[in-house]
């Protein structure tokens, strides 16, 4: 299979607006590799995007992406599917319109949770399903779908706090002639590891917190660290994910502008977990399985 890690940013996307610290500059003056738009990943087989952040319309318009069939949805937080619009621009049908339903439009696949959420903040049911900008398909855990070009894709949900439903994020197993790719794009704190299938070619997974930068600054007080970590991945638990999952390649991603972090400097890090098959994703990463 294919891939395009579009985007390997997260919520806080390099360059920051309005920043000017030794990560932001080069990012704004010299764009890639240093430059990161939000969290995206797209299977080229299938014509499936992973998540679509407010950045998404620059990412398939810098990739020329001409063709996209499906956008799976990873949970409801804005810096995953505030870019949803975009499906009002695929499949637009020629002028003069003769009403607002798109001749072919994108598939939008998340969980029933995850529709509940969104549906509340975008109301999809007036602005996009009643104007035919896209079809939308419920997914569960553990369902299976047949996409285009032989592609099977498999739902895998994780609750978003412990007593959370058990759909409120979710991971996406990708599947061809054997290949297997995993695509956990954020929230994987309480992922039920046993859910996760054997045999994996290729897992792209969120990165996780640090709680310094590079240089050995904290990040965040102790007091708002103790508060984050109880529910959000540090990288160290993305490391012991790795381990248990083992599999043959890891590309981290959601890698936010707070670590504060320039591209060679994740590469020294990840030299120090070669051991692990792991490296640090950056926009533009075409990836082969």
């Amino acid at each position: 299979m294919e891939l395009t890690l579009l985007g390997s940013g997260g919520d806080s996307q390099t360059p920051m607006p309005t920043c000017d610290c030794r990560v932001c500059e080069p990012a704004r003056e010299e764009g890639l590799p240093h430059a990161r738009y939000g969290n995206s990943t797209l299977v080229r087989d299938a014509d499936a995007l992973v998540d679509a952040p407010e950045s998404i319309w620059a990412m398939l318009n810098r990739e020329r992406v001409m063709d996209l069939d499906y956008i799976f949805v990873s949970h409801h937080h804005v810096d995953h599917v505030g870019g949803l619009r975009v499906v009002q621009a695929i499949g637009r049908p020629d002028f003069p319109l003769e009403d607002w339903d798109n001749e072919d439009p994108v598939t939008v696949v998340m969980s029933e949770t995850t529709y509940d959420r969104v549906a509340e903040s975008l109301d999809i049911e007036s602005q996009y399903d009643d104007r035919g900008y896209a079809d939308f398909e419920l997914v569960s855990d553990g369902e299976r779908m047949a996409l285009g070009g032989g592609v099977e894709v498999t739902g895998i949900g994780a609750p978003l706090d412990p007593d959370g439903p058990a759909d409120a994020a979710m991971s996406y197993c990708f599947e061809r002639d054997g290949e297997r790719v995993l695509i956990s794009p954020d929230e994987t704190t309480f992922l039920d590891l046993s859910k996760v299938p054997d045999d994996l070619d290729l897992w792209v997974k969120e990165c996780g917190m640090f709680r310094e930068t590079g240089d050995g600054e904290p990040i965040m007080t102790e007091e708002l660290w103790a508060e984050e970590r109880e529910s959000q991945t540090t990288f160290e638990q993305t490391l012991e994910q790795v381990r248990t999952v083992e599999p043959d390649r890891t590309v981290l991603t959601e890698i936010e502008e707070i670590y504060r972090r320039r591209p060679d400097e994740y590469a020294e890090l990840a030299a120090q977990y070669d051991d692990l098959g792991v490296e640090f994703g950056r926009d533009g990463m075409a990836i082969a399985v």
